[in-house]
């Protein structure tokens, strides 16, 4: 009978525990210090050694618009690289030479690394969240503790109805602004009540931003049909 030495075993559960917490792992994404998003994020070293940074302070990158079809911006450090050809998607985070961060609106083909994807978010809507010029983004460790009874929090924390909408859309919850734009970021409505007319829109997809009395802001997408 052949015996794992205590040693072995230990490095194999530390080994095993990197995996899994690398698999299921979220990361949020602050841009401009508003719209708050999340991340899924794959399972190679480049994340593990993104989650241990993480792990002692969030992350600020100045980034700016690169190409048409991304924003680019260093990490101030370097990470291990996992190299493969790829073809990008909208949403796609990706790491650059190790040092930089690149997040996708547009497809590109090159040889990178992959970190993660943005959730549920198109094109047209990342664009517009995205902007033309250059932004800040904060990358922090999500929680994804499940929250019960009446602790919500980020976008759980408002619930909008009805949704599709035709005539009056109304949020439930706490906050400062709502503010209604288009996918190419142009505000449309702006107002402190809790029902919003959207009466002499036309139909289509809209991003509702709803800015909370702490500073942040929470985006839905928000389908208007007449």
């Amino acid at each position: 009978m052949r015996y794992i030495s205590f040693k072995t075993l230990l490095l194999a559960m530390s080994f095993l525990t990197i995996r899994i917490s690398a698999q299921e792992t979220k990361i949020k994404l602050t841009i401009n210090n508003q719209t708050e998003l999340t991340a899924a994020l794959v399972d190679n070293s480049s994340v593990t050694a993104l989650i241990e940074l993480l792990k002692k302070d969030p992350l600020t990158i100045e980034m700016r618009d690169y190409g048409n079809m991304e924003k680019v911006g260093a990490i101030g450090t370097t990470l291990p690289r996992n190299d493969e050809q790829i073809t990008t998607e909208p949403g796609d985070i990706i790491l650059y030479q190790g040092n930089a961060l690149v997040i996708y609106y547009a497809p590109n083909s090159w040889n990178f690394t992959r970190l993660g994807k943005i959730d549920n978010v198109t094109r047209d809507e990342l664009k517009a969240i995205l902007g033309d010029g250059n932004i800040t983004v904060t990358l922090a460790l999500a929680d994804t503790t499940t929250s019960t009874g009446n602790m919500k929090t980020g976008e759980n924390r408002y619930e909008v109805v009805p949704n599709p909408v035709t005539d009056f859309l109304r949020v439930k919850g706490q906050f400062s602004n709502l503010s209604l734009t288009n996918l190419q970021g142009n505000e449309l409505l702006r107002t402190a009540q809790n029902n919003l007319s959207v009466n002499n829109l036309n139909s289509g997809l809209y991003l509702l931003k709803i800015e909370s009395d702490y500073g942040r802001t929470v985006t839905k997408k928000i389908l208007i049909k007449k």
